[in-house]
């Protein structure tokens, strides 16, 4: 199990989470969850960030330095992409990531000796992950080669012990659902429009559109037809019965637009889409993807709930669950009562004997796992944990509405003690 430390970085004064399978950030808007989401994200990435200064071709433009040094800098610039200036930063700011034992990356600022007043982002890096870098050091390049490229690829999740690839999918998917063609140009440039999350998003939607030519349907239809590759058509089935459920519609990418279709041959293009639907589809889009592509996710995302109905809400949030029981790791921030009360009953399932479960409302295979869901309630810059007994606690899923329903007694008393006055 990995593990994250953090020290006074945005809102979060100290945290120290495990990353288990299922984790869900629960608390206030600006508690510091997405700090946490986008920590995380950044470590979990890295390792693509090794691949990318191993394979990557020097040129006569470019520095000679050597490749700790290169390596360092890559991260230094995603560092500052994810989080923005260091400015404004605590100067005793640090991020620690634990993957394996001796396999370790910390983040840390000290004074800028050329500028006073700024700081500059250093690195501690366990001596495993130099040591797996050093050996590519001076090497002739050698990585046109596919096999070549999985072979690293391969040594580089061992080196971490960690065999999923990272996704991120952020707050505000509405806008971008809509703006995805028009924020093509911006990836190819420097713009700092969007920050490094969000371009890896879009970058993402924009790579996986062609595949749904022809819908979930007939990505569907492709893999059964063109492979030998098993597939598990209940759970597809599932998947589809709730992306209708939320979207009513179904999505496809043909003549160079993004579609729901409606009915027969009726269908909205994307951006006169509800909101809701906007926020929903590429959610839906990449769950349904890698689910049937069987291939391991850490799958990071934001507030499921934006736009959407309580019921749409409850869909997701099974959506969520079905994907996290199929060999996926799941971390979402969410502020979502409807969501917190639905994961608790995707918990509270487990409970029930095996020969009883016939006859639960929810299908097995969308259950969390129980040993392994963490929920964390950040505020005040603490994390602290939200599970009591093995269950969510009820003052996260609920403490707004029991403070309202407080309110209204207190009203309503008040009127009887009006009415009182009167007789």
């Amino acid at each position: 199990m990995q593990h994250l430390k953090i020290r006074n970085l945005g809102p979060i004064r100290h945290c120290e989470i495990h990353v288990d399978d299922f984790t869900v950030l629960t608390g206030p808007q600006a508690s510091g969850k997405s700090t946490i989401a986008r920590s995380i994200y950044f470590f979990r990435t890295l390792k693509d960030d090794v691949f990318a200064q191993i394979t990557h071709r020097p040129s006569e433009d470019e520095y000679e330095t050597n490749i700790i040094r290169a390596f360092e800098k890559r991260l230094r610039k995603k560092f500052l992409q994810i989080f923005g200036s260091t400015w404004s930063m605590a100067e005793d700011m640090k991020l620690t990531y634990e993957y394996a034992p001796h396999v370790k990356i910390s983040v840390y600022l000290e004074p800028d000796h050329n500028h006073s007043y700024r700081n500059f982002v250093r690195f501690e890096i366990d001596d495993k992950i130099t040591e797996f870098l050093s050996r590519y050091e001076n090497q002739p390049y050698e990585w046109d080669q596919e096999d070549r490229r999985q072979t690293l690829r391969t040594d580089i999740d061992k080196l971490f012990e960690d065999y999923y690839e990272t996704i991120y999918i952020p707050a505000g998917r509405s806008l971008i659902t809509v703006l995805t063609d028009r924020l093509a140009s911006i990836l190819d440039s420097e713009d700092r429009t969007l920050d490094y999350c969000m371009r890896a998003y879009v970058r993402l939607t924009m790579e996986k559109r062609s595949a749904f030519r022809d819908g979930a349907e007939g990505l569907l239809g492709e893999k059964l037809h063109t492979t030998q590759e098993k597939v598990d058509r209940k759970k597809m089935k599932i998947m589809q019965d709730l992306m209708d459920r939320v979207l009513q519609g179904r999505y496809s990418y043909q003549s160079g637009e993004e579609r729901l279709n409606i009915e027969g041959h009726r269908y909205v293009k994307i951006n006169f889409a509800s909101s809701g639907q906007q926020e929903a589809v590429w959610v839906f889009n990449l769950l349904y993807y890698y689910l049937l592509e069987r291939k391991p996710i850490f799958l990071i995302i934001e507030e499921p709930e934006a736009h959407l109905y309580p019921d749409a809400q409850k869909a997701i949030t099974e959506a969520l669950g079905l994907f996290g029981h199929e060999r996926n790791q799941v971390l979402m921030t969410t502020h979502s009562p409807y969501i917190l009360g639905e994961l608790n009953n995707l918990l509270f399932a487990n409970t029930i004997p095996q020969k009883y479960r016939r006859q639960m409302p929810v299908a097995e295979e969308k259950l969390l796992p129980e040993e392994h869901t963490w929920v964390g309630h950040v505020n005040g810059g603490m994390v602290e944990d939200g599970l009591s007994k093995g269950f969510i606690q009820n003052g996260l899923i609920d403490g707004a509405s029991d403070e309202i329903n407080d309110e209204m007694q207190q009203l309503m008393e008040i009127n009887w003690q009006a009415e009182d006055s009167h007789e």
